[in-house]
């Protein structure tokens, strides 16, 4: 921590109103240095930062490319700002820059590419104000320059833990720093060997620590990154490929299906152009796109139509667009700085070692200047006083404190391990015990990611997937040979789809499909039910396409057979409906679509939707003897033959219900957190059980803005699930719940949560298939796609948090008892019952083995139900101080008794009488643990042994 750089009077802030009267109240700018001591890397705490968005947005801009500074991040949240930047740059011209902004003297550049609202302007006039054409793009030339002004379209991965940081990371607890002094003083008296000894637990301990976190770190970096990636762009009017790198704002990329979007872009042309924005917003239904320019400049991301952004993916469709924000201006880089920005929290096992050593010390001063005072009234030499208060400073420090500590988490993660649960930081298994309410993303996390068909309705037949069938009220299945209206809907769906069908895995004789997530999920809908999609494509081949518009909420596509043509239709139902004028029949044929039908089918729909399904309403027309005159326009298209509704979802991962109910009766409520929308979000938490109560409440994204920061801590205990919610306001409501009193674990997979995962107690990463960035931030990371191994981890880490206690718990009485030993031998004038290094045994083989086997002890059965740990708990209770008093004494009384013994038989300074107590008290302290296997068994009940 520096000192605080406070601006002289008459500063003030950039935007700060002028003040009117000749008097002016100063207002103080105050930057405060809070790491520097990294060449080429500093953060700031700037005043008036926290909660003023619009000052870290000029902060970053006027920033940004000044003196060598490679990147800026400045978080309202934070207060904070980082930046990155040359190692042989000076870093005080940079903070004189800060002030010169703050103060209004220094105006940053203008707005970056990134920083407008382009969502809001008309698509000509944002090539306009980027400079470029939008037909013929860049020319190679000024591509060039740009490339070298605003620098390379890349966005750095979360800052990895190096080896060396991870090393340094084991000797920053007090207890550790302890044990250094004591080694220091040892040094200085000239007892080398207690030293010796000292530092050689110290070297054990960070040993055992670095050796399990970066075993768990080279496992997690080993999945690999993001392979380099090209995109479609168009330079000196001419397609072309370039890699994703060299792109620049005012270049014009091309976007078909599949296209993984390089660069934030406003759209120019688009034909029936559909993107999923899972990765970025957590929506995992694709958004139709559009060029319209939206007018008003608060609109929410996942609102934005006529805007692509960098990692989305094309799923249908193709179109043009403008790029107007690359590298760490995107969104999602402006989500990878919000990670910079985050801190992650404090474990409770830190804060309570902490404590415990700031009482260590205490205690060890204390002992030794009693030793002192006492050997003074004694008349001892004072050399020897020396000798006795390193003796009982050595007694009272637990020099095998910090080792039991490590080897217990470590056998914990070694546990997990086992299980395909890799965990990075140590500390991390320990909080799990404390984890009341947990945090899951659900697209890709609860779901699979993907869609599938959950619902069909032909007629009065209303089918829902059971297993891999779909099955009606009578738990007849649904099958197209049995009930042909099924059979022409599948046609239908198989026929009206861009998606493509590849031959796939022999074995599993699955086909690869090739198209968006809806109609890749009907094309295997109707391959599971025996549709030979590519014969019936084969016979009736398309003669052309009505894309779904703006207009148009369908997809109609006309094909020829041998007797004419047949149209196929589907799309939102009411418009399918609307232009039906009969309904099929099971036997294939067809009768007059009447009101009252209709009305059904309307209910039919509300019914699917209110499950959070998206409906499709599918249709067709035969046309014997027409002409293909290449298609009919949507507008002619109608007197339709009506053939029924799909509903499609984002399948949940199997037994979720049931580990959803593990979790309630562990005392952990669960919430989750979409870029859904409520009603989707509503469904998906009924069907897994979300609240143990059965009582859904749904925060919308809009709510969560209008909430003080007083409200949503109040709201956010009482809601089971949050939608339509963005990275920033995931971390806000973790945030919310910590300010709450919760102990947060947030569960997600993609760089959307990444923000969420840093700032949580536990950060945990799912899935291989996962974003790399949410890996990197997660303190977790399940190797497999399993949910269900989450309470294992919580069960392991309340086991691991119960035999840290117990071992430590187990080491402070023994501990203390050798301090009492100490003093009573000088009160009663042996001088030293005990010398130094049999002290150093004590502590390190009879204190320490011992409690190693108490870390080794398995989880009580019932640790699930016995709910959360407190994370404010102290390591030593009031209510168990007496214990552990009660405990030392005994073991005191033991071996002072036995020195006695040797003394009046061998006389006050034999070495037989010093052995005598030295025997006793290892032995009392090795029976002792027994008696900490259990807190509410004990050792005489049968078995307790």
């Amino acid at each position: 921590m520096g000192p605080s750089l406070v601006a002289p009077a008459g500063e003030r802030p950039a935007g700060a109103p002028e003040a009117t009267a000749p008097e002016r109240i100063p207002i103080p700018i105050s930057i405060v240095p809070l790491h520097t001591v990294v060449p080429g890397r500093a953060r700031l705490q700037i005043g008036g930062l926290r909660g003023a968005p619009e000052l870290a947005a000029l902060l970053e801009r006027g920033l940004t490319g000044f003196g060598g500074v490679h990147e800026v991040s400045a978080s309202a949240l934070t207060g904070n700002i980082t930046l990155r930047y040359e190692p042989t740059a000076a870093r005080e011209p940079l903070i004189e820059r800060i002030r010169g902004l703050l103060r209004g003297e220094i105006a940053p550049a203008r707005d970056e590419p990134g920083e407008g609202d382009w969502h809001a302007s008309d698509a000509q006039a944002v090539a306009s104000e980027l400079g470029t054409s939008p037909s013929d793009g860049w020319s190679a030339a000024r591509a060039g320059e740009e490339l070298a002004r605003v620098g390379a379209n890349t966005i750095p991965m979360p800052h990895q833990r190096s080896d060396l940081s991870i090393l340094l990371g084991q000797f920053q607890s007090l207890p550790v720093a302890l044990l250094a002094g004591v080694a220091v003083v040892s040094l200085a008296t000239g007892t080398l060997l207690e030293a010796g000894a000292i530092l050689a637990v110290v070297a054990l301990n960070a040993a055992i620590g670095f050796t399990t976190e970066t075993r768990a770190e080279r496992t997690i970096r080993s999945l690999g990154a993001p392979a380099s990636q090209t995109a479609r762009a168009v330079r000196d009017g001419t397609e072309m490929d370039v890699a994703a790198e060299t792109l620049v704002p005012g270049d014009i990329i091309v976007l078909q299906r599949g296209t993984v979007i390089a660069a934030d872009a406003r759209l120019i042309s688009a034909r029936a152009l559909t993107v999923s924005e899972a990765a970025l917003t957590g929506e995992s239904l694709p958004v139709t796109k559009s060029t319209q320019a939206l007018g008003t400049r608060s609109v929410p991301l996942g609102d934005r139509v006529n805007m692509v952004y960098r990692g989305t993916i094309v799923t249908g469709g193709s179109g043009r667009a403008v790029v107007v924000a690359t590298g760490a201006r995107t969104e999602l880089g402006r989500i990878q700085r919000l990670v910079g920005a985050t801190l992650a929290p404090e474990t409770p096992l830190q804060r309570q070692l902490g404590e415990l050593g700031e009482q260590l010390v205490w205690v060890t001063l204390a002992a030794s200047g009693a030793v002192l005072g006492l050997g003074l009234l004694r008349g001892f030499a004072l050399l020897q006083l020396v000798r006795s208060s390193l003796s009982v400073a050595v007694a009272a420090v637990p020099e095998g404190l910090p080792m039991v500590a490590t080897t217990t988490l470590a056998l914990g993660v070694e546990d997990l391990r086992r299980h395909d649960i890799l965990v990075r930081r140590l500390e991390a298994v320990e909080t799990l015990a404390a984890v009341d309410v947990v945090c899951f993303d659900k697209t890709g996390t609860l779901t699979h990611g993907s869609m599938s068909l959950e619902a069909v309705a032909v007629g009065d037949r209303i089918g829902r997937r059971n297993g891999d069938a779909l099955v009606d009220q009578r738990e007849r299945s649904l099958d197209p040979r049995d009930d042909r209206r099924f059979g022409i809907l599948l046609s239908v769906v198989s026929l009206c789809s861009e998606c493509e069908i590849e031959e796939g895995d022999q074995q599993t004789r699955r086909h690869r499909l090739s198209g968006s997530a809806t109609e890749s999920a009907l094309v295997q809908a109707a391959l599971d039910h025996g549709i030979d999609v590519t014969e019936l494509r084969r016979k009736s081949p398309r003669r052309a396409v009505q894309h779904r518009s703006e207009t148009y909420r369908f997809m109609a596509t006309t094909h020829a057979t041998e007797t004419g043509l047949w149209i196929a239709v589907k799309g939102s139902p009411g418009e399918v409906l609307a232009r039906c004028a009969w309904e099929a029949l099971p036997d294939g044929g067809r009768r007059v679509l009447g009101s009252e039908r209709r009305r059904a089918i309307e209910a039919q729909n509300a019914a699917m939707a209110a499950r959070g399904l998206r409906v499709l309403g599918t249709a067709y027309r035969d046309a014997p003897g027409a002409i293909d005159h290449g298609g009919e326009h949507a507008s002619d298209i109608d007197r339709l033959v009506w053939t029924g509704l799909l509903g499609l979802a984002d399948p949940v991962r199997q037994g979720l219900p049931a580990l959803m109910q593990k979790l309630h009766r562990a005392g952990i409520q669960t919430i989750m957190l979409t870029g859904d929308q409520s009603a989707t979000a509503r469904a998906v938490a009924e069907q897994i059980g979300l609240r143990a109560d059965g009582a859904v409440e749904i925060i919308d994204a809009s709510d969560v803005d209008r909430l003080t920061a007083a409200e949503l801590p109040v709201a956010a205990r009482r809601a089971c699930a949050f939608a339509r919610v963005s990275p920033a306001q995931k971390l806000r409501i973790v945030r919310a719940l910590q300010q709450a009193g919760a102990v947060v674990a947030m569960i997600g997979d993609g760089i959307n949560d990444s923000p969420a995962l840093r700032a949580a107690d536990v950060g945990m990463a799912i899935g291989q298939q996962g974003d790399a960035a949410a890996r990197e931030v997660a303190d977790v990371f399940f190797a497999g796609e399993d949910l269900q191994k989450l309470p294992l981890a919580i069960e392991r880490g309340r086991g691991t948090y119960t035999n840290v206690r117990k071992a430590i718990h187990y080491i402070l009485s023994t501990n203390t008892s050798e301090v009492l030993l100490m003093l009573a031998g000088m009160a009663a004038g042996f001088g030293e019952m005990l010398s130094p290094i049999q002290l150093l045994w004590i502590n390190l083989i009879s204190d320490v083995l011992p409690a190693i086997g108490l870390a080794m002890e398995p989880p009580q059965p019932d640790a699930l139900e016995r709910g959360p740990t407190q994370a404010n708990e102290p390591m030593v209770r009031r209510d168990q101080m007496g214990r552990l008093g009660t405990e030392a004494a005994m073991l005191t009384a033991s071996a002072f008794g036995a020195g006695l013994f040797g003394a009046a038989r061998y006389g006050f300074s034999s070495p037989q009488a010093r052995t005598m107590a030295f025997g006793s008290l290892a032995s009392a302290q090795l029976l002792h643990a027994l008696t900490y296997r259990s807190s509410d068994r004990s050792v005489l009940e049968p078995g307790g042994l």
